[in-house]
C-alpha cells in the first residue's frame, strides 16, 4: 500500500467516513468492547455529552440507549474513531477523513479494520459517509487481507 494510491480516498468533501460491520450480534459486540477496552488510554465514553467510565461489559451500554446518548470514542494517532451504538445489528464507527493524511495514519486504520474483522471474523467495510455501498476498502475474514476498491 502506498500513500499515492490511496490518498484519494480521504480528501475532503464535507462527509464523513464510515467503517461497517453489518450482520452483527451481542456476541460480535462484545468481542469489539473488548478490544477497544484492551487500550484504556485510547476510550473514552460519554453519556449525555458527560464523560464517565467505560463500562465492564457492552450490554450496560445498550442499556442507556436510546434514552440517552452514548458516545465512544476511540484514539488512533491523529483519528478520532466514533461508535455511538445505534443498534446491536450493526457496528458501526465514524472518522474525519482529513485525519488521514499520511501513510503513517493509513497503516493506523488498517490496523484497526483488521483488528474488527479479526474479533468478529466478519467482513469490515470502510465507506463514504451514510453509504455502505460505496465501498472504499473491505476486510475479508476468509483470506485475512483488507482490499481497497478500484480507484483507491
Amino acid at each position: 500500500m502506498t500513500w499515492s494510491r490511496i490518498a484519494a480516498a480521504f480528501n475532503y468533501h464535507g462527509a464523513l467516513l464510515d467503517i461497517y460491520v453489518l450482520e452483527t450480534s451481542h456476541q460480535d459486540w462484545a468481542r469489539v468492547w473488548d478490544l477497544l477496552r484492551a487500550k484504556p488510554e485510547r476510550l473514552t465514553f460519554e453519556i449525555d455529552g458527560q464523560a464517565k467510565p467505560p463500562p465492564a461489559e457492552v450490554a450496560e451500554v445498550f442499556n442507556f440507549y436510546p434514552a440517552r446518548s452514548v458516545l465512544v470514542s476511540y484514539r488512533l494517532g491523529k483519528q478520532r474513531l466514533n461508535c455511538h451504538f445505534f443498534t446491536e445489528e450493526e457496528i458501526e464507527f465514524d472518522l474525519d477523513p482529513r485525519d488521514v493524511d499520511s501513510l503513517l495514519e493509513a497503516d493506523r486504520l488498517v490496523g484497526f479494520l483488521n483488528a474488527l474483522g479479526r474479533a468478529t471474523m466478519k467482513e469490515v467495510l470502510l465507506t463514504v459517509e451514510n453509504s455502505p455501498d460505496e465501498v472504499i476498502a473491505r476486510y475479508d475474514p476468509t483470506s485475512d487481507t483488507l482490499e481497497w476498491s478500484v480507484g483507491y
